[in-house]
């Protein structure tokens, strides 16, 4: 039995996004220590994956046991990032719509010329969901990027994922190329979208399991 989890958030979200909260509740009195380190590293302006990584790094090496690692969208790409370039293996890892090969999907959705005035002007404005307004993010986070696989090899650990039939921000593709490339990985297609907020009774259940 798994008694420890850490849970990655997404993109431009935090500890107390309704994924999480929906976690905690469910776990509540059942022996589950959860673990949700701040991927917005103390200013959602500066972040990059380097910082993140080091983060998520410092949350494990405080964990004195097994864990399942579970992340969502950006954060299940960094979930795999972690495996990769770290020792501190988790024993299983369940990924809700990961958003591998992420540096090209945000040169998909900002285009050739976002990204471009991006690196002009030196930051871009994003809709922070925790806060619900704009911040400004340095391009240091996408010049950071860059010198990450799109779809990170995780040693053979056995992992799950979760992906929206309907998802039309992180394309289906991607969960299935990382598949082809780590194939002790699961897919699981299901009839929600991105945010997969219909499906949070299925992701308990896969949690659960998944602790065993």
């Amino acid at each position: 039995m798994i008694h420890n989890l850490v849970y990655l958030h997404g993109f431009a979200s935090s500890p107390d996004s309704n994924k999480i909260n929906h976690i905690i509740k469910f776990f509540k009195n059942k022996d589950l220590k959860i673990y949700v380190p701040d991927l917005n590293c103390g200013d959602f302006s500066k972040i990059t994956f380097t910082k993140m990584l080091k983060i998520i790094d410092e949350t494990i090496t405080g964990i004195n046991d097994e864990y399942l690692l579970v992340g969502s969208s950006m954060g299940g790409y960094l979930a795999a990032l972690y495996i990769e370039n770290y020792n501190r293996l988790c024993k299983r890892m369940l990924l809700l719509a990961p958003g591998f090969d992420l540096y090209n999907l945000f040169y998909k959705w900002l285009s050739d010329y976002g990204i471009r005035k991006w690196e002009k002007e030196g930051f871009f404005n994003f809709m922070h969901y925790a806060y619900n307004k704009e911040f400004p993010l340095w391009f240091d986070f996408y010049r950071d990027l860059k010198q990450y696989s799109g779809y990170p090899y995780i040693k053979d650990i056995p992992c799950h994922i979760i992906h929206g039939k309907y998802d039309d921000v992180v394309p289906k593709d991607v969960s299935i190329n990382f598949v082809n490339k780590n194939p002790n990985t699961t897919l699981e297609f299901i009839d929600d979208f991105h945010e997969l907020g219909k499906s949070i009774p299925l992701i308990l259940t896969r949690i659960e399991t998944n602790l065993v």
